[in-house]
């Protein structure tokens, strides 16, 4: 048995790593109680339900999120690094054992997902999609980024473009995923 003062992080990690591994669907609360070493009700006492438990997994991702891009340090660099730091995301996910992109996860699984859930899903999306919007915005006007459209569309098309060669290096192996980042890195910055 897990012996820790703090157990409802070490759910949240857990719920987080099955959440990339095998989605909402593929888990329950006698896997995390499993590798505890402990009975379901362990589980059951910090998070009633497997949806609070989701819900609570994608707000610490959020939370995550919003310090990293509200760090003083961060705002001040230059929009192409802004962007590397964007793709190390996904690229730290690649190197943890395939896992996928949290949000790819419960988007793939959208459909069957509870409602709350659903709307965390969506908030995380839409801050993720807000900075990198911001990022390639700046990156364009100071000249660093070239792109057609509009900040908007080109944000959608590379987090869409990441989370999938995630999923598609699951069966076809890390040089896909890493193909598709170098191809946003120079279809920006030609």
């Amino acid at each position: 048995m897990v012996r820790n003062a703090n157990i409802k992080r070490v759910i949240l990690d857990l719920a987080e790593s099955f959440l990339q591994d095998v989605g909402y669907n593929g888990f329950s609360y006698a896997h995390i109680a499993a590798e505890l070493e402990v009975k379901n009700a362990a589980i059951h006492y910090h998070f009633p339900s497997k949806e609070e438990l989701g819900c609570a997994v994608i707000k610490r991702y959020r939370d995550r999120f919003q310090l990293w891009i509200n760090n003083a340090r961060v705002k001040d660099l230059a929009p192409e690094k802004k962007l590397d730091w964007f793709f190390g995301i996904y690229t730290n996910m690649r190197a943890d054992n395939g896992k996928i992109c949290l949000v790819g996860s419960l988007e793939a699984e959208f459909n069957s997902i509870p409602a709350a859930l659903q709307e965390e899903t969506k908030a995380m999306n839409r801050e993720l999609l807000v900075w990198l919007e911001a990022t390639l915005a700046e990156g364009k006007e100071a000249g660093v980024f070239h792109f057609n459209g509009d900040a908007v569309g080109k944000a959608a098309v590379i987090l869409s473009s990441v989370q999938g060669a995630l999923q598609m290096a699951r069966a076809l192996g890390p040089r896909k995923f890493t193909a598709v980042v170098e191809q946003n890195k120079q279809d920006l910055l030609v």
